[in-house]
C-alpha cells in the first residue's frame, strides 16, 4: 500500500504519515526499545561497578550519565514509534510522534471511527503524565547529548531510567491489549 501523507487534509504534522504497512514493524520498534533499555541499565552498571571501571581503566570520576538519559530516551522513543505504528502510523520527526501520541491516544481525538474501538479499549492506559515523562525525556536527552556547558545530573539519569521502563512497559501493555 502506497503511504499517504496526509499534512494537508488530516492537519497531522511534518514527518507523520498514515501508512498501514508500519503495523507491520510494531515489534521491530518494541525489540529496539527493550534494547535501549537493556543498555542504559549496562550503562549504569558501569558506573556502579568499580571493578568494571578499574578494569576499563576509566578515570576515578568517571561519570555517563548523559549516555543513561540518551538511551533512557530512545527506549521511550522507540515505544513510543511502536504505539503510532500498531494503529498504522510512521513518524520521522520527535515532536511529531509526540504529538501523534498525545493525539491519538492521551486526546484520543480519533482521525477515523475504525481507531475508536482499540483506543477505548486502551482508554486510560497513557496519560497526561506519560506524555510529560516522553517530552521531559526528549528534552533531557537534547542537554545531555548536545550542550556540554550544562551539567547533567544523576537525579535526571535516575529519573530518566525510572521513566523509560514506565513508559516502555506501558506501551507495551497498551500494544498487547490492541491486538485482542
Amino acid at each position: 500500500m502506497p503511504m499517504k501523507n496526509k499534512t494537508k487534509k488530516g492537519n497531522l504534522p511534518r514527518g507523520l504519515i498514515e501508512d498501514e504497512s508500519a503495523r507491520s514493524l510494531t515489534q521491530n520498534y518494541l525489540e529496539r526499545a527493550s534494547k535501549n533499555l537493556d543498555l542504559m541499565s549496562i550503562i549504569n552498571q558501569l558506573r556502579t561497578n568499580k571493578e568494571a571501571q578499574k578494569s576499563l581503566k576509566l578515570p576515578v570520576d568517571y561519570s555517563n550519565d548523559e549516555w543513561i538519559i540518551i538511551t533512557a530516551y530512545y527506549a521511550m522513543y522507540s515505544s513510543a514509534l511502536a504505539l503510532i505504528s500498531s494503529i498504522g502510523y510512521k513518524s520521522d520527526v520527535h515532536t511529531s510522534t509526540i504529538w501523534a501520541i498525545n493525539k491519538f491516544f492521551v486526546e484520543k481525538d480519533l482521525i477515523g471511527k475504525e481507531y475508536l474501538a482499540m483506543l477505548n479499549h486502551a482508554q486510560n492506559q497513557i496519560n497526561v503524565d506519560d506524555i510529560k515523562a516522553l517530552s521531559k525525556g526528549k528534552e533531557d536527552r537534547e542537554i545531555a547529548q548536545y550542550n556540554v556547558t550544562k551539567a547533567t545530573t544523576h537525579d535526571i539519569a535516575e529519573t530518566s531510567m525510572k521513566n523509560a521502563f514506565a513508559f516502555v512497559n506501558k506501551a507495551r501493555n497498551m500494544i498487547k491489549s490492541l491486538k485482542k
